[in-house]
């Protein structure tokens, strides 16, 4: 008989509208933002890939990713010991814990621990400003989440390249305004942009993201996706979204 998972009083149970998958997280604090969805709905996945989430939070990409392809094992990552704590759970509530696993600890020097050189896809929804960027939040979950306080995007790169095998693939999402600087830390991790997607809240808005896979060892041929649209209207998500789930949604988290 399996163990009751316990949900505190703090805490929500979300659908995640696909697989009838399920997500623990906090009321208030760090929630999952539509970001991670777009990264686990754009990373390639094939059938026995070994998959590394790097800062997983609450194990929304890894519980995404485990619908994406058969017979794949993902590992995620997580600093925050309360937030590991919460993935670990919403793995048991999923029954995926043949498939994930989470481990709470630091990303930085993980390779030596998993093994490196192994895995076939790394994925990551890293923070996007630096702490002299923007003002820094005073919760410590959302801080982290979004500012570099417990690791660079060079640091992020740099374990892809450790943990990824020859031709893996590394997946992540990024501020435009960062473009340069990511392809200049990718290379110099020997992981070739290879293919881009531009997002686009609205049709007629510039890109503020991008969407990007990387391969190891890889030769240049970076192909431009078609742009990524999030909403036609406001409050009304685009076909290409409403269709990962094939009903109308309301809310799949957010900035």
């Amino acid at each position: 008989m399996r163990e009751k998972i316990v949900i505190k009083a703090d805490e929500t149970v979300d659908d995640l509208l696909i697989n009838n998958l399920r997500l623990i997280q906090k009321q208030k604090g760090f929630r999952f933002t539509l970001d991670s969805v777009l990264v686990a709905h754009f990373a390639t996945v094939k059938t026995g890939d070994r998959i590394v989430d790097l800062g997983t939070g609450t194990g929304v990409i890894p519980l995404i990713l485990s619908t994406r392809a058969s017979k794949v094992k993902i590992t995620g990552i997580e600093l925050q010991e309360d937030l590991a704590e919460m993935a670990v759970r919403s793995v048991q509530l999923n029954n995926l814990a043949e498939v994930i696993q989470i481990i709470q600890g630091d990303f930085r020097g993980v390779h030596l621990e998993l093994g490196g050189g192994i895995f076939n896809l790394v994925t990551a929804n890293p923070p996007y400003w630096s702490p002299q960027e923007g003002e820094v939040s005073p919760a410590k979950s959302r801080a982290v989440s979004r500012h570099e306080i417990t690791g660079s995007l060079q640091d992020v790169v740099e374990c892809a390249g450790k943990l990824l095998n020859y031709q893996g693939r590394f997946a992540l999402i990024y501020p435009v305004d960062k473009l340069l600087t990511l392809f200049e830390l990718l290379r110099q991790a020997h992981l070739e942009p290879r293919k881009i997607r531009f997002i686009h809240s609205f049709r007629e808005r510039p890109a503020r993201l991008f969407l990007l896979e990387a391969r190891k060892n890889a030769p240049a041929e970076l192909k431009v996706l078609p742009p990524l649209i999030i909403y036609e209207k406001p409050g009304q998500y685009s076909a290409e979204i409403l269709s990962w789930y094939g009903k109308e949604v309301v809310n799949l988290g957010g900035k």
